[in-house]
């Protein structure tokens, strides 16, 4: 009966560990900046009719630079985009030539674009981008249309 005892308070210790960590995963990942919200199987949804804007920035970068740049990009949008109000998503699409990066954004509103445009960190920030590439910025306010398989 002893034996049967300490198997099945074994048994409840280890489902219980278990348990309170499945738990504390999000607390975890709070914890480490960057992490939420990428999971590597994001979808970002394209719609028309919905009322969202989308930045498209097209860096033009040497083979060297490319994975700092796609380092600075992620970091600028864990430590400063995403914790804006106004922000969807963005993704970071690489060429096959390793000479340009297209990051693609999209954005509740224009005037959202402008308020980040206008924080004191962002100076420094696309100081660094510049440093590494150079940058043409599209910004569109409609989905013509959409086509799919």
């Amino acid at each position: 009966m002893l034996k049967q005892f300490h198997q099945n308070r074994s048994s409840f210790l280890r489902n219980a560990g278990i348990f309170s960590l499945i738990l504390s995963i999000p607390v975890l990942a709070a914890m480490y900046p960057g992490t939420e919200g990428k999971t590597g199987d994001e979808t970002i949804v394209i719609q028309t009719g919905k009322k969202v804007v989308t930045l498209v920035n097209v860096f033009t970068v040497t083979p060297d630079n490319e994975q700092k740049l796609v380092d600075l990009l992620d970091e600028g949008t864990a430590s400063i985009f995403s914790k804006q109000p106004g922000f969807i998503s963005e993704s970071i699409h690489r060429t096959g030539d390793a000479k340009r990066l297209v990051l693609y954004g999209q954005w509740e509103g224009q005037q959202y674009i402008d308020a980040f445009r206008k924080l004191p960190e962002i100076g420094p920030y696309f100081k660094k981008i510049s440093e590494l590439a150079t940058v043409e910025t599209v910004i569109c306010n409609d989905v013509a249309s959409i086509y799919h398989k």
